[in-house]
């Protein structure tokens, strides 16, 4: 039996590793928390980082041929780690320079603004010093973020000089280089784009609306998978996501594009090598479409043949995953959750918390715990069955009692 290794194993991975299982394949999962829920459904857990390259390399350099290991797999946003892991392996996939450069915003955005690929400019820099001149090339409102974070983290919209210092202390505290971007501030409409390369081809396998809240932070809200557009924004999607790919060397495998739209037209932010977090992937796309990017993307890593049914539509509905977010405090109990989980056109909902943890202030999409996923046959159907679930749920906090 093949193997292969899952690097995360948090609750947006579990989908993950229940699908590797639907094809065959033994689970090893890697994950610094010894106690994270993937490891209750994965073949073979190992507490490892998931960014410790060197540690992966050792594990999978000593065990490929006990487990038969084959590929690797980007639960979060290690595409490094899995480059490290195919290097070892010696299959084909993208390179680890060509990683590195999907998972540091500065290195992405050099390739963008050399290539002349559509996005918002951006300086790198190192010092405050440098923050407050940047700040005066790129204007304000502008962005500060992490260089080499995810899930938003350090990420902060600021609108006058004077929120810099802060803002520029969060980034570099989340970024391993203790570095920062001053990013140009656009206002628009924003997608998710799933897209696999596949023998060179760029697949789009879904395009979701997404929603924000809680500025001066980044926090997604809720997705709506699909969105509705016209043939030429999905062509203008497509050649963006082409352009971007080719320009961070991304030739095979998965790329997730975080892309904006504004008057001027389609821009993007971001391109990781491997699939969404967020439940995109793991649900609404599964849910709206019958299309099974995770498997495909497995396939691709253990060196098979994909299943092209894993990459075309199967049907034609809607899924929305939106987040609830009660305000911070102690949590002492949910009501209603039950009658939600029954409720018209819901799929799942997943929490994070119980009784007895903190609520904290939603600063970044880590700090969201509480998800309500549903489908309809229409946009609208799936945006009412998720009120309709909302409405049945209270959270006491303990100043509420």
């Amino acid at each position: 039996m093949k193997s292969i290794v899952i690097v995360s194993a948090g609750i947006m991975q579990v989908p993950a590793i229940k699908k590797a299982k639907e094809l065959g394949l033994n689970v090893i999962c890697t994950d610094k928390n010894p106690n994270a829920v993937g490891f209750e459904y994965c073949d073979l857990s190992v507490p490892i980082d998931s960014k410790d390259i060197k540690g992966h390399i050792d594990f999978v350099t000593k065990n490929k041929d006990i487990y038969n290991i084959k590929g690797a797999f980007a639960g979060s946003d290690v595409a490094t780690t899995v480059a490290a892991i195919n290097s070892v392996l010696n299959i084909k996939a993208i390179s680890l320079e060509t990683a590195e450069r999907s998972n540091n915003k500065w290195l992405m955005k050099q390739s963008w603004l050399r290539d002349k690929v559509a996005t918002p400019n951006s300086i790198h820099v190192t010092t405050l010093n440098e923050a407050e001149k940047a700040v005066k090339i790129i204007g304000v409102p502008c962005m500060v973020k992490s260089v080499d974070n995810a899930a938003s983290r350090g990420s902060k919209l600021i609108v006058n000089i004077n929120e810099l210092a802060k803002a520029f202390e969060s980034a570099c505290e989340y970024s391993r280089t203790k570095t920062a971007l001053v990013e140009e501030y656009i206002s628009g409409k924003e997608y998710s784009v799933e897209s696999i390369i596949i023998k060179g081809e760029v697949h789009i396998i879904s395009v979701a609306e997404r929603h924000f809240a809680f500025l001066p932070y980044h926090i997604e809200t809720a997705h709506i998978d699909p969105v509705d557009i016209n043939d030429k924004q999905y062509n203008s999607i497509k050649n963006l996501v082409s352009s971007a790919a080719k320009s961070l060397g991304i030739d095979v495998g998965p790329a997730k594009s975080d892309i904006i739209e504004d008057s001027s037209g389609f821009k993007i932010l971001e391109m990781p090598a491997r699939l969404s977090g967020g439940f995109h992937s793991q649900y609404t796309t599964p849910i709206s479409t019958g299309m099974e990017p995770i498997k495909a993307v497995m396939q691709l890593a253990v060196g098979e043949e994909v299943d092209l049914n894993f990459i075309t539509p199967q049907r034609k509905k809607y899924s929305m995953c939106a987040g609830i977010f009660p305000r911070p405090g102690k949590l002492i109990s949910i009501q209603g959750l039950e009658e939600a989980k029954v409720s018209k056109g819901v799929k799942e909902i997943i929490c994070t918390k119980g009784p007895g943890d903190f609520i904290t202030e939603y600063k970044d999409n880590g700090d969201r715990f509480f998800w309500i996923i549903t489908d309809g046959a229409t946009r609208e159907e799936a945006v009412n069955s998720f009120e309709l679930a909302k409405s049945k749920i209270k959270f006491i906090i303990e100043s509420d009692k």
